[in-house]
């Protein structure tokens, strides 16, 4: 099943930037701090895309990134429930 992007997420020297539609920019340095400004932003973990090491290995999030902004979209959906 394919899901909307509604995020892309990259490493803008030390600070993650979220591209949403319509030319919207999120950034922060906080993996956590990103996460909560997406979720405010309406986007959901399934709607989260981030660059990988094999597109752009100098933009690309590191893995604890990663895990740390999908972890806190997950929690934020769970307390939705």
């Amino acid at each position: 099943m394919d899901f909307p992007v509604n995020a892309k997420i990259f490493l803008n020297d030390d600070e993650l930037v979220a591209e949403l539609p319509g030319n919207v920019r999120l950034s922060h340095k906080d993996a956590v701090c990103l996460a909560d400004l997406l979720w405010s932003k309406g986007v959901t973990v399934s709607e989260v895309v981030m660059l990988d090491w094999h597109e752009d290995a100098s933009r690309a999030p590191l893995n604890g990134q990663k895990i740390a902004i999908y972890q806190r979209l997950r929690l934020l959906e769970q307390s939705e429930d």
